[in-house]
């Protein structure tokens, strides 16, 4: 097996902190800790409201607090993983377009070179240069829509020497300053981590006005970047409905494997490798019929809850900022649905909500909605076929495309 990675190894990783779970990792590389160095536990969390009146405050226990890795010593342990079993390494060659006849993929172009192979496995990220550039026959989306991902800008500042500082650590701010996205302050030992995420795309100036306003409210913030600095695209949509086709497979953010409220998705990408790695051994075959065991397979296990989560996510980004502001007061939006990403939905919960989102039905009944919808979408996406066909695939995929609920709202 063969990787090719447009960076150099040192690049790899973006400079910041992510939280997932450590056991997958640890199970999946055969090693028994991660070095001391480069993990560490989260504080607790409020999500404050776009007119800044509400807070909802996340406070863990000891056994439930959240564990948060840098980055680039999570790649580093995949890659020695990698190389351990066998896998060649190609640093600073680019993937730039599949090979395909009209009817499967036979291998890809790299650097102007064409390179066969049984089986192309598609990590080029949201905007894959292989994804994109699949033959129309093959029925899988290529380019994501407004509100599939989400542009972020983060950076670590230095701390400085502060007496005032009080509340809880992690402050989440949704609709920050009525814009569709959110952004966070995080006060950490020796630094201030900021993050600024929109889905659109991010001016200079727009992030240089948050940064400032941060300093404002948050005094003990810097001027000096520790770590960070840059920018992000992180998926935050369902899973791509079709990921597999005769010698091709999207794994990770180029199949949009992420918990769309909050993007997160390396726990998703790695049990997804791993279940493809199984299904291709198993059947020691590439086929369409075989890779889609694991197109399917996923979807059941993982991809239709994180469909049921898309929906809540864009119910709300489709409100006004007054609209969120009022579900965060009325309770109708609560902790358990924020850390829970949106599980919370037992009858009595439900009533609560309900008794409380009347006080405006225009807002609580498009949140309602987006709940509903979810509850179909997810659905649509566990009744995939259980053996390929083409036409059944094909019709299943329009079933689950009716189901989807886009941001309609304007920027």
């Amino acid at each position: 097996m063969t990787l090719y990675e447009k960076e150099q190894r040192n690049q790899l990783g973006h400079d910041w902190e992510d939280r997932f779970t450590f056991d997958i990792l640890l199970d999946i590389t055969g090693e028994k800790a991660l070095p001391e160095d480069a993990w560490r536990f989260r504080g607790d969390c409020s999500f404050i409201s776009p007119d800044y009146n509400t807070s909802i405050d996340i406070h863990y226990t000891d056994e439930n607090r959240q564990k948060i890795m840098w980055r680039k010593p999570l790649i580093n342990m995949l890659i020695d993983n990698a190389e351990k079993h066998g896998v060649k390494l190609c640093f600073e060659k680019t993937v730039n377009y599949p090979l395909t006849d009209g009817k499967k993929i036979s291998g890809v172009i790299v650097d102007s070179q064409e390179i066969y192979c049984d089986l192309v496995i598609d990590a080029l990220g949201a905007f894959s240069a292989l994804r994109t550039n699949l033959p129309d026959s093959f029925c899988i989306e290529k380019s994501p829509e407004r509100g599939d991902v989400f542009y972020a800008y983060r950076a670590y500042f230095d701390r400085n020497d502060y007496s005032g500082e009080t509340g809880i650590p992690f402050e989440v701010y949704l609709c920050h300053s009525g814009e569709q996205g959110l952004s966070w302050c995080c006060t950490n030992d020796e630094s201030v981590d900021i993050l600024i995420g929109r889905i659109d795309p991010l001016e200079d100036d727009l992030i240089d006005f948050h940064i400032k306003k941060f300093r404002q409210s948050h005094p003990w913030t810097g001027n000096s970047v520790l770590h960070g600095g840059h920018r992000g695209i992180i998926p935050v949509r369902r899973p791509l409905a079709i990921m597999t086709a005769e010698g091709y497979a999207a794994v990770g953010d180029s199949a949009f494997m992420t918990t769309p409220m909050n993007g997160m998705g390396i726990d998703l990408s790695l049990l997804a490798g791993k279940l493809l790695a199984e299904t291709v051994i198993k059947n020691e075959s590439a086929s369409a019929q075989v890779l889609w065991q694991y197109n399917r397979d996923y979807h059941l296990l993982y991809g239709a809850q994180t469909a049921k989560n898309e929906s809540l996510k864009n119910s709300l980004l489709n409100l006004p900022p007054e609209g969120v502001s009022f579900l965060f007061s009325q309770r109708v939006v609560q902790a358990s649905d924020l850390a829970g990403a949106g599980r919370n939905m037992n009858i009595g919960t439900l009533l609560g909500k309900f008794r409380r989102g009347m006080k405006n039905p225009g807002y609580f009944f498009k949140v309602l909605g987006g709940i509903i919808n979810g509850a179909k979408l997810s659905k649509a996406f566990a009744d995939a076929p259980e053996v390929y066909d083409e036409a059944s695939v094909r019709n299943w995929q329009k079933k689950v495309q009716k189901q989807v609920l886009k941001v309609t709202r304007a920027k």
